[in-house]
Parts: structure tokens; C-alpha cells; sequence
């Protein structure tokens, strides 16, 4: 490569991994680099160290600089993206004061009519963590956290003034009857945070003086990193939850749907949610031993299985309201004859099956899908990529750089750098597809017949469910 290309650096925080990288102009993956922050079975997600973040930030960059140096690149900005809605309690030096309440905490709640996600949680913290709440000086978002720790500067981060009231406003500050000095302005993503300063780079590795510009929630960048940017483009985000991301022109009212405001303005992202799917995929290789062997292997074997094989099912959560949590669940049909591969298809059909649930719900509410285009690391295996075309009936499109949230970050940069002239711009040009997999027909009956039956048991197993509970 030429060294004196453009490039950005790119780095994505999630649930369970860091994720960081250098990506060209011309939209190629220069350097890549991921590390694991903590196994998905641990409690301590409800009280999260936002330090931990600090230690792999430092150990990434260390890693992306052994293939290649930082300095001897063009490197035109730094982006940031995160998981969230998230929460960061910081005082009045910049140091963390209390347990990061991450975006899976549901121990927050909402005021009816108020559309904050962020607010619930720090009301949480007001009434059951006074000292921390009076200590903090600002509550901040998981990449706006990293964005301070190499800036100084504070700021919550938007896409669009329609996208504010997800964050935060002064009237919804008040109704949560919060203080309004402890929540930062918004800056509209692709703005001017500030530049890296010397003690962050001695603490990093990355260079002093570079710019740093507003990133945004992971799920955005995905969208905008898969080129989602256009009516009719659909996101098929996958990692520790999973989310079908389609761009609209107009919102969708359906009570599974959730509809926000797109990062391109006047567009809307109308998306479907199954939570935790990636999450309970990983619970699957701890209970059958399997956490060590390699993820073709398991997938190929899962693949395998005859559809005349009696298998078992897998139901996840039997709420299916906007969002369909699949971090609990049960099987039904487990027999004493079957193995890990039987419970392995009876988990990824209940998660392709869920997909393509929530495609026809998307369907049915005139956004018609004629293609996935996957994200995230799930979308690396061409086996689970074929299984999800032939379950939906649906093209999956794989991008040249998986990593979504990367290519996101990178678009931000590039046009906040003066390259493009908006974000739907940089998208079109940097994001390409690298793979196509074809819906097999034969295959596509096959699971059809499959997934008419899952879905009646599965209304049968809710209706049972619900004479039980009203029979408590």
C-alpha cells in the first residue's frame, strides 16, 4: 500500500470486544485488529469497569501498530463508535466515579411518552446510587467516553436534530427531574470533538494533533458502513443481538417494528430486533463443550444434518414485542439420542427462523426486502450465510470489509475530512460487496416446511404459557 494514501482509524467498542482498524479511501481494510473484553457468560456486565476499556484501547492500537505504523501513514481522523445506550458517571477530573450501567441493564425505566433512551438509566442511578450521582460531573455514551479520554472534550453524540430526543433534551432532562449540567451538548455526528492531545497519545499510541470527529451508537455506523443509505437497502446486523435494518422512506407503525430516524435525514431506520441471539449462540458452545473448536467446523456439521433428522426446537423468550430477547429460552423434543450438532441446528434455526419472521413483519408493512447485506462477525461464515438465504429466501450480500461499524466510522471521517460531500455520498463509493450467496429454491421449500411448523408451536407453547400464568 502507499503510505501516504488517506486513511482513517476506526475503532469500535462493543458488548464483548474491541474492534479497531485503518481503512483507506480507495474503502480498503489496511489493518485490523480485535480483542476480546470479557466472556458473554460473566455477571458483571450490570456493573461494568469502563477502565477496561482504557487497557484495550491501549493493547489495540499496540497490535495495530506491530502490522503497521501509525505515523508513517496519511491519516486524516480518528472515529470512535460504541455500544448503547450506555452510560459513563465522570467527575469533575475526569475520572470514572461509579460502575458503568451498560445498555443490557433493563434496570432502568421509561416515562411514558418521553423517547430518551439514555435518561431511564441515569434516573436509576439518581435513586439507587445518590453518592455516584452527586459525584458526577457529566454522565457520558460508551464512544463518547473514549472520544474525551483522547480529546478532553465532552459532548453526547446525534445524527440528526429528529435523532436529539433519543439521547437527551432539556425537557426531558426535567422530566426525569435530573440536573441539566451534568448532561453534555450533542454534536451532530462527523463534527469536530477536538484533536488527540500528547498525554493521550503517550497513554494510546495514536497520534497527537489528529483530529477526532463524532461517531456515534454501533448500530448506526453498521447501518451506514453496509450502505443501507437508500429506500429498500436492508442491514442484517449481527453480534452479540441482531437487528434487521431497513431504510424507509416513511416511518412503519407496527408494534414489532422499532422506527427511529435514519442517519441520512429525511430517511428513518425501521428495524427489527432479536436480542442476545449472538449472546445465546455463544451459551450453545458452552453447554455442549464446544467453546474451542473452530467455528467453520461446528457450522459445517450444523449444516450437515438432514432436514429428515428429527431434531429438537429451541424457543427463545415468548415475548415477541419490539424487541425478541433470546437470551432465555427452552428446548422442547431434547431425546436422549441427541448431540450437540441436533441442539446446534435447533439454535440456528430459531435464530434464522427469527430473521425471517421479522423480515415478513417488515414485508407486511410495505418494505419490501430483496436482499440482506450481513454485519458483524457472524457474517464471516459463508455456511451461516448460505443457511440464512436459503431460510429467508433472501440474497445475502456480504460487504469486502465485515466489520461494519468500521467502514461507518471510516465514511464518517472521510466526509468530515472534506472527501465527500455528505455521509450517503461516502457510503455509496466506499462500501463494497465482496460476496453474493444465492438463496438455494430446493432448500428454501425445505425450511419453509420447517418454519410453518416451528411458528405453530410456537403460538401453541405461548397459549400454554398464558393459561399457566393465569391459573397462578
Amino acid at each position: 500500500m502507499n503510505n501516504y494514501e488517506p486513511c482513517t482509524l476506526s475503532i469500535d467498542i462493543g458488548t464483548s470486544a474491541m474492534k479497531g482498524g485503518v481503512i483507506s479511501i480507495t474503502g480498503k481494510l489496511i489493518s485490523f485488529c480485535r480483542i476480546p473484553l470479557a466472556d458473554t457468560g460473566r455477571k458483571d456486565f450490570l456493573d461494568w469497569d469502563a477502565s477496561v476499556w482504557d487497557k484495550t484501547l491501549q493493547s489495540l492500537i499496540n497490535q495495530l501498530s506491530k502490522k503497521i505504523s501509525l505515523k508513517t501513514l496519511d491519516l486524516k481522523a480518528v472515529v470512535i463508535s460504541g455500544n448503547g445506550p450506555t452510560i459513563v458517571p465522570i467527575g469533575d477530573h475526569g475520572q470514572i466515579v461509579g460502575k458503568t450501567h451498560l445498555w443490557l441493564d433493563k434496570r432502568g425505566k421509561r416515562i411514558a411518552g418521553e423517547k430518551s433512551f439514555f435518561l431511564p438509566a441515569v434516573a436509576w442511578i439518581k435513586e439507587n446510587r445518590p453518592d455516584v450521582y452527586e459525584m458526577t460531573k457529566s454522565f457520558l455514551g460508551c464512544p463518547e467516553y473514549i472520544s474525551f479520554k483522547l480529546t478532553g472534550n465532552m459532548a453526547a453524540f446525534t445524527t440528526t436534530k429528529e435523532f436529539d430526543p433519543y439521547i437527551w433534551t432539556c425537557e426531558g432532562i426535567d422530566a426525569y427531574n435530573l440536573d441539566s449540567d451534568k448532561f453534555p451538548e450533542l454534536l451532530q455526528i462527523s463534527r469536530l470533538l477536538g484533536a488527540v492531545t500528547k498525554n493521550a497519545e503517550y497513554a494510546t499510541g495514536i497520534p497527537h494533533g489528529l483530529p477526532v470527529f463524532a461517531g456515534g451508537s454501533d448500530f448506526i455506523m453498521a447501518i451506514l458502513g453496509t450502505g443501507a443509505v437508500v429506500p429498500g437497502r436492508t442491514c442484517d446486523r449481527a453480534g452479540t443481538s441482531e437487528g434487521i435494518n431497513y431504510c424507509s422512506a416513511k416511518p412503519v407503525k407496527n408494534n414489532r417494528i422499532r422506527t427511529l430516524p435514519h442517519v441520512i435525514g429525511g430517511l428513518y431506520n425501521a428495524a427489527g430486533i432479536l436480542s442476545s441471539t449472538g449472546a445465546i449462540f455463544e451459551w450453545f458452545r458452552r453447554i455442549t463443550g464446544q467453546k474451542n473448536t473452530a467455528y467453520s467446523k461446528m457450522m459445517n456439521e450444523i449444516r450437515m444434518l438432514g432436514h429428515d433428522r428429527h431434531i429438537p426446537a429451541f424457543f427463545p423468550s415468548l415475548h415477541r414485542g419490539e424487541i425478541w430477547e433470546f437470551s432465555g429460552g427452552l428446548f422442547v423434543g431434547l431425546e436422549a439420542d441427541h448431540g450437540p450438532v441436533e441442539m446446534g441446528r435447533a439454535v440456528t434455526n430459531a435464530i434464522a427462523f427469527g430473521v425471517r419472521d421479522l423480515i415478513e413483519t417488515l414485508e407486511e408493512n410495505d418494505c419490501p426486502i430483496e436482499s440482506l447485506r450481513v454485519s458483524g462477525g457472524q457474517g464471516k461464515s459463508p455456511v451461516w450465510n448460505q443457511m440464512k438465504a436459503d431460510v429467508t429466501g433472501k440474497i445475502i450480500e456480504v460487504p469486502l470489509v465485515i466489520d461494519t461499524e468500521l467502514m461507518g466510522n471510516a465514511c464518517t471521517g472521510f466526509t468530515s475530512a472534506g472527501y465527500f460531500s455528505n455521509l450517503g455520498e461516502s457510503a455509496e463509493v466506499l462500501v463494497r460487496i465482496d460476496t453474493i450467496h444465492e438463496p438455494d429454491r430446493i432448500e428454501y421449500e425445505k425450511y419453509s416446511d420447517g418454519y410453518n411448523i416451528y411458528q405453530q408451536r410456537c403460538l401453541s407453547l405461548v397459549k400454554v404459557m398464558q393459561v399457566m400464568e393465569e391459573n397462578k
